[in-house]
């Protein structure tokens, strides 16, 4: 079976403008799934997590008012927006398995139980929704860790209440989940077989013995089990999100490959995880042929020249827009959730320019010169300027998406700017915003053939093109290896890949 998520944020990244097509279309997702004989869970939010951008909410829910708690703010902000994208999106009642479809259940929150906010008539309300949608036989499940807390806070008795680990004592964590059901199967909903990374660590590894001999003794056990990751993946674009916490001070983001350690790889492989599972599995059922992994390829080395700057004017006014402003606005204030924003302003005086706070990382260019570059996680950092154009260029590496969190200061999560810039203490007002959002590369590509430009030109923000010839065998998959690249963003035939920094 296979885990479905919808999420919010893909659906409705404009407040007020859904999308469902290419991609986006959940329903022809789950015609596919019917046709090779799939069944489906539907994690449908409007919590997520996932370690995906935002745990699935879209950011302009940051500038919402009057209370910007993320799981409570379906009740207390936008319920009925929720309500609007569910109606809008699809219709997936036909779909059902008591009506003859692959659906065989739909999850309420994510680990609500995780949350402070313990809201049982936030899930009430959830679960009241989904039924008013698709029907009173529909099963309804949540999904929380095997502690008492989490379920006490994350359950519901109208609902089948799961539990997810990846270890331990299963039958401690089985009992647990006994507690808050009147019968049912024991059920581990998200059985870790790997675990996720974050840029600048280690890439996290689980021993394929251990994964097998616990789905051993949990199938012994008449346990129900689905895998988390059974598939690794990508984190394509920007939809890796962060891990972080409650007052912000903690941010650390996911990397773009989500391959997880999973029994099949990021790209579509058998691993030796694999083929331990599928040996443990037949012990209990039967097994069925497996094709074989894709072929492999190295096209060596490809020349990237500097073709352009996203400073540049004809590049901002093909992919982004510019607009003034008093003062310094977020990300989330100029309706924009991730990419770039460059803030520009004429400083009159030499000075000690102090940044209070950015998200998250910044270069700071004088006079088309660097003069500074500040991490997230500094505050109020203080840098000696004379007069000039002041560009402050900005990149967001992704909201979080842990559930723990609660929005007592959304200026804590949103990107950009999000504290005054001074000079000698003053305010620095008028500025010039530059919005690129950076989604494609098509938009100024397709436009301007590749006019190859003196490499020592190089500042941050530069452009740079090169062709890959695959000569006639486009099955072959390939790599792109950034060893030795900074940090950027790396596009093919004009789509986004996401975040790269080696």
């Amino acid at each position: 079976r296979h885990t479905k998520c919808i999420y919010w944020n893909q659906h409705e990244a404009v407040k007020g403008k859904l999308d469902f097509e290419g991609n986006k279309d959940v329903v022809s997702f789950i015609k596919l799934c019917a046709q090779h004989d799939i069944l489906v869970l539907i994690r449908p939010g409007p919590f997520i997590a996932s370690e995906y951008e935002f745990g699935g909410f879209p950011s302009w829910l940051l500038t919402e008012k009057p209370d910007n708690r993320l799981q409570d703010i379906g009740v207390r902000v936008s319920w009925q927006r929720v309500k609007m994208v569910w109606q809008t999106s699809t219709n997936l009642k036909p779909y059902l398995y008591h009506n003859g479809g692959p659906i065989i259940g739909l999850q309420v929150e994510n680990e609500y139980g995780s949350n402070p906010a313990c809201d049982k008539k936030y899930l009430e309300s959830l679960a009241e929704h989904f039924r008013t949608i698709l029907g009173p036989e529909i099963l309804l499940y949540t999904v929380d860790g095997p502690g008492t807390h989490m379920m006490e806070c994350g359950t519901l008795p109208s609902l089948y209440n799961t539990v997810d680990f990846g270890s331990g004592d299963i039958r401690k964590h089985f009992a647990v989940q006994a507690q808050y059901n009147e019968g049912g199967p024991p059920v581990d909903t998200e059985f870790y077989s790997g675990w996720l990374s974050h840029w600048g660590s280690r890439f996290p590894s689980k021993s394929r013995s251990a994964v097998a001999a616990k789905l051993d003794e949990m199938l012994a056990y008449g346990a129900s089990v689905s895998m988390y990751m059974f598939h690794g993946g990508s984190n394509f674009g920007y939809t890796s999100g962060a891990k972080g916490n409650k007052e912000a001070t903690v941010f650390v983001p996911h990397t773009t490959s989500y391959d997880y350690d999973a029994p099949l790889s990021e790209a579509g492989d058998t691993t030796m995880k694999y083929w331990d599972i599928r040996e443990t599995i037949r012990k209990y059922g039967p097994v069925y042929s497996v094709p074989r992994n894709s072929t492999k390829k190295s096209y060596g080395k490809i020349e990237m020249k500097l073709v352009a700057n996203i400073f540049n004017d004809t590049f901002v006014n093909k992919c982004g827009s510019r607009r003034m402003n008093k003062y310094p606005l977020s990300f989330e204030e100029n309706n924009q959730t991730n990419g770039v924003i460059i803030y520009s302003t004429d400083v009159k005086t030499s000075g000690n320019l102090m940044i209070g706070k950015i998200r998250d990382r910044a270069y700071i260019m004088l006079n088309k010169q660097l003069v500074g570059m500040i991490k997230g996680s500094q505050v109020n950092t203080t840098i000696k300027i004379t007069a000039g154009r002041l560009d402050v260029m900005v990149l967001s590496d992704g909201h979080i998406n842990t559930g723990r969190v609660q929005m007592e200061d959304p200026r804590n999560y949103m990107k950009g700017v999000t504290r005054p810039i001074l000079l000698d203490s003053q305010p620095l007002l008028h500025w010039e915003l530059s919005l690129l959002p950076l989604h494609s590369m098509s938009c100024y590509m397709e436009q301007h053939p590749p006019k190859y430009r003196d490499p020592a030109n190089f500042i941050p923000g530069s452009i740079y093109h090169g062709v890959l010839e695959t000569g006639c065998d486009p099955t072959t998959d390939t790599y792109l290896d950034t060893s030795g690249w900074g940090k950027g963003v790396s596009f093919f035939q004009g789509i986004n890949l996401g975040r790269h920094w080696p």
